[in-house]
């Protein structure tokens, strides 16, 4: 794998990444990294992977992963038009400055619509809370679809324990997203991966400012 960013290194690629964007999206990209620490995902990425990020928002995992030269072919999924349009933007001026490096983003809201092939990684990060509960194993089903055999899905979301780490990230989407978050328990999301056949590799919790953060690693047997 190569080398991982460092914190300040991730932070000043966020800012720069998304020069032309609209300002709001570049702050955005950039308090990111701040919340959501980006370490802990990259380092679950190996080097020369395919990867599929399902909720891609600005697409920033996916330029990290990039700039790290940790990806082959990179596609990312996510229902906002209006994001995705400064997220090709950024993607194609890295396409330009690295060749070889396959990006595309799509808009979807449906799983259909979603890739048929497989991938080596299949990243779902902050995603499932923003789901309907009566759709969020379906998805994550269709997600575990994506992997190819001996690849990894990486799951990362928002913790709901302790409530006062909850309730900050509740308010933090209500204010951002104007949404009112659906929580789905981590042991679920065991389950529905055990269920599907996946092997649960890792497991960690971690927390940033006043966000906690959930995360598992999951392997799809050869």
């Amino acid at each position: 794998m190569s080398k991982l960013l460092t914190n300040q290194k991730i932070a000043f690629l966020a800012w720069n990444l998304y020069k032309d964007a609209p300002i709001t999206t570049r702050l955005l990209a950039s308090a990111r990294t701040y919340i959501c620490p980006m370490q802990p995902l990259l380092g679950e990425v190996p080097k020369h992977s395919t990867v599929l990020d399902i909720g891609c928002g600005s697409g920033l995992f996916l330029f990290l992963l990039i700039a790290n030269e940790q990806v082959t072919k990179a596609v990312g999924i996510d229902a906002n038009a209006k994001m995705l349009n400064s997220t090709k933007l950024t993607a194609h001026q890295l396409a330009q400055k690295r060749l070889g490096i396959d990006i595309n983003f799509i808009e979807a809201d449906n799983p259909n619509d979603w890739p048929n092939n497989n991938f080596s990684v299949v990243s779902m990060i902050d995603v499932i809370h923003h789901i309907p509960p009566e759709k969020q194993q379906a998805v994550f089903e269709e997600a575990t679809q994506r992997v190819c055999p001996g690849g990894y899905l990486l799951y990362k979301d928002m913790c709901k324990q302790p409530f006062w780490r909850a309730t900050a990230n509740r308010l933090h989407d209500l204010i951002l997203a104007r949404q009112w978050i659906h929580y789905c328990p981590i042991d679920k999301i065991k389950q529905w991966g055990s269920a599907c056949g996946l092997t649960l590799e890792k497991e960690s919790y971690y927390s940033k400012w006043v966000y906690g953060h959930e995360k598992l690693v999951f392997k799809k047997p050869e």
